[in-house]
């Protein structure tokens, strides 16, 4: 252990006393030296597209500020789920196989057709993809987290829920800011800035950027090189101007490139011809190492523009538009066998060291609102939205096996294309019946279209004298389809306010996901388009706030049925990943969420969800390496129906906790500050396979810092993953290598340390 873990692990322990001190202080929170005269600042909330406090809206929303944020060094969408207990994160070999859950319903998919259920909006504007919404938070004022089914005004990706971003705007007075940290181990770094400030008396500007690299932490022992690691870029520039005091005009520009090394090591494999030949690795739970030849990596480059424009009218009624457009260029290649071999020299080992994807997407949108004002017992939003996705696909792989008898290598390419049409218009308001009870409700019609092509012929091998035997790689395909559908969707609900203390609410919403098309290296000419998947929701929630403002709770409990889920499986024997409708699944439970400052000195959020995510009808689903007949696999297919949701824990359990300590003679304060969250065990995978059960664990994070009295600089030392509890971020059963199971090793497997500094001006 290094000089600086050692100093940093005797800082948490005093942290610890601290901190055991200060929430012992919660219990005696109304003796008159530990009562706060703080309240918890008021919580604004969009999730209706209207700003409203976090305790009166209807809906079950988490919010994290840019106060937390910061403090815990959350600088990533996926970091996000270390704070919030109804959200977690599926992470891949690269941003295309890696998924967000709400509620435990996500989408985890190849093709480049399907859309997330779960739909990151960043500034009001929705990212096509997945894993464009995996980005830096560079700049935010808070991030929202609507859980369940949003698709009556958020659209049709929305099925499961949205992670929305709001970043800050630009500052009346000339400001800037800068934070850096480093963490020892394998190395690494972030640097990211900020100014802003007037250009005039009506116009404003503010300017971000970031930068940070890692070197990694999985050794390849072939190169001695570090993969898992990255290096990553991006800034972003705000323009707002006020021509008038009823016109806001608002312009975004944004860059940012990422450059990674994503691997997968191997967890286990019952070939002893493949153990051996990956060695020195040696598979296992712990395994932070790889035995390769090929180049892993991903690249990543997003660029997009907005212009929002709001006009107030006399009378109250708000007129706004958003029209964005966004490019995502994404290419990746990934050494598939795990092997250190240039030919498979021994056994029948197969090579497989090309496996290389580039996506080049492009998405326009443009929406349109109308917001009222309360007219005597009712408002209203009414709007259209319209939204163009152009994405295209190439693919190439190349297989070779070396047997006694004969050699064999196959090759191919693979081009596809996928537009998408979306066109809805929706209206949403409130009917009051008096002061404490109204009615909410809205309602959305989509009409959406989704083309696409695709080719691939095996006779274009990428090397001459590929496929001497065995046939080539594939089948000839060449073909183009669509599928168009309408939809409508929306949600209806009663909100009441027992006191001025206690408001609740009831529930009823309906999901929509549209239809799609497997396009991917394995697509087959009459293979049929998946179903769009519905959802409906039932949710019941009670918001309280206490009489002396220092400790709110927030409850919900929810129900929710996924019709014709889609979800992706691999059948035994077969490389290929099969797009496919799961039948019928469902999500319920509760969910609370605590925030109190018992004292001036301490701030405290608690957040707790019990869900039961589970497959309710998959009667043909695809068995998974090595099931037997006895173990329900009959015809290549077992019947799942009662098995687990992938991704989703049924218990878990988030916190954060500050204590502030007081240096009168000095210019600053200090602090001891913990976060985290615990998890019971969770499965990996749709077919319920044993061997991708992960269990439970608990990742505590600490600090302990100073702070300017005047809020000019901050500075910290912390301690990530304090107990050192290994984990993974999935696990991946495999039908080659002898049912090799991979597995992806996050950076946070590991306890490591660091500083964080941060001025203000």
């Amino acid at each position: 252990m290094s000089r600086i873990t050692t100093t940093l692990m005797s800082c948490v322990s005093v942290a610890s006393l601290i901190s055991i001190g200060a929430i012992t202080s919660v219990a005696h929170a109304q003796d008159a030296g530990a009562e706060s005269e703080r309240k918890l600042s008021t919580v604004t909330v969009t999730a209706t597209k209207r700003e409203q406090t976090l305790q009166e809206v209807p809906v079950a929303v988490s919010v994290l500020s840019d106060e937390v944020l910061n403090s815990t060094g959350t600088g990533s969408v996926e970091a996000l789920t270390d704070l919030t207990p109804s959200l977690t994160f599926n992470k891949g070999s690269n941003e295309t196989n890696s998924s967000l859950s709400i509620r435990g319903v996500g989408t985890s998919v190849f093709s480049a057709a399907v859309e997330p259920s779960v739909s990151v909006v960043v500034d009001e504007v929705v990212m096509a993809r997945a894993g464009q919404g995996f980005q830096d938070l560079i700049d935010v004022q808070r991030v929202e987290v609507l859980r369940g089914p949003q698709s009556t005004l958020f659209g049709k990706n929305a099925s499961a829920g949205v992670v929305s971003v709001t970043t800050r705007g630009p500052s009346d007075t000339l400001t800037g800011a800068f934070d850096t940290e480093i963490a020892e181990e394998d190395t690494s770094y972030a640097v990211r800035g900020t100014v802003s400030g007037p250009i005039s008396d009506t116009v404003g500007f503010r300017l971000s950027g970031f930068t940070k690299e890692y070197a990694g932490h999985t050794r390849n022992v072939a190169t001695g090189e570090r993969l898992d690691g990255y290096e990553s870029w991006g800034i972003r520039g705000k323009l707002e101007a006020e021509p008038t005091d009823k016109l806001l005009l608002s312009f975004i520009a944004e860059y940012r490139e990422l450059e990674s090394t994503p691997s997968l090591t191997v967890l286990g494999s019952e070939d002893p011809a493949y153990i051996a030949a990956i060695a020195p690795v040696v598979p296992g739970v712990e395994n932070t190492a790889v035995n390769i030849n090929g180049r892993n990596y991903s690249l990543s480059e997003q660029s997009g523009i907005s212009a929002k424009v709001e006009y107030d009218f006399d009378n109250d009624f708000t007129l706004t538009s958003i029209t964005a457009y966004r490019e995502w260029d994404f290419e990746n290649n990934l050494d598939v066998d795990g092997l250190a071999l240039e030919d498979p020299e021994v056994g029948n080992l197969l090579t497989f060291d090309l496996n290389r994807g580039i996506t080049n997407l492009d998405q326009f949108s443009q929406e349109v609102r109308l917001s009222s004002p309360v007219m005597g017992k009712v408002d209203f939003i009414v709007g259209g939205f319209a939204y163009f996705l152009n994405a295209d696909r190439f693919f190439e792989r190349r297989l070779e096996i070396a047997l006694p008898s004969f050699s064999l290598a196959q090759s191919a390419e693979f081009f596809g294309n996928v537009e998408t049409q979306n066109l809805a218009v929706f209206a949403s308001g409130n009917y009051y019946f008096n002061d404490q009870t109204s009615l909410f409700g809205g309602v959305r019609v989509l009409n959406e279209e989704i083309s696409w092509d695709a080719f691939r012929d095996p006779a274009n091998v990428l090397q001459p004298g590929d496929f001497p035997f065995g046939g080539p790689l594939g089948t000839y395909a060449d073909f183009n389809g669509s599928i168009e559908d309408t939809a409508v969707v929306g949600n209806i609900g009663l909100r009441h306010t027992f006191s001025d203390l206690l408001n609740g609410y009831v529930s009823y919403s309906r999901g929509y996901k549209g239809g799609a098309y497997t396009v991917a290296f394995g697509t087959v000419p009459d293979a049929d388009p998946v179903k769009p998947e519905e959802s409906d929701a039932f949710e019941a929630g009670l918001k309280f706030v206490s009489s002396d403002g220092n400790l709110s709770a927030n409850f919900a409990a929810f129900h929710t049925e996924y019709k014709n889920f889609q979800a992706q499986a691999q059948r035994p024997g077969d490389i290929t990943f099969e797009l496919t409708n799961a039948g019928v699944v469902s999500t319920q439970g509760l969910e609370a969420e605590f925030a109190a400052s018992p004292t001036d000195l301490l701030d405290l959020n608690i957040g707790l969800a019990w869900i039961d995510a589970k497959i309710d009808e998959f009667p043909g689903a695809p068995c998974y390496a090595g099931q037997t007949a006895a173990q329900g696999c009959v015809g290549g297919v077992q019947d799942v129906a009662g098995g687990e949701l992938p991704y989703s824990p049924d218990f878990r359990v988030t916190f954060y906790g500050r204590h502030t300590v007081p240096f009168e003679n000095l210019p600053f304060d200090g602090y001891v500050q913990a976060s985290g969250y615990w998890q019971d065990e969770m499965n990996f995978g749709l077919s319920q396979a044993p061997i991708a059960q992960a269990d439970s664990r608990a990742i505590i994070n600490a600090s302990i810092g100073i702070t300017d009295k005047s809020g000019r600089y901050q500075a910290s030392l912390f301690v990530n993953n304090v107990f050192d509890e290994f984990y993974v971020t999935s696990i991946t059963p495999f039908n080659l290598f002898g049912n090799a199971v991979f597995q992806t090793v996050p950076r946070d497997h590991q306890r490591y340390a660091g500083i964080r500094f941060g001025a203000n001006f």
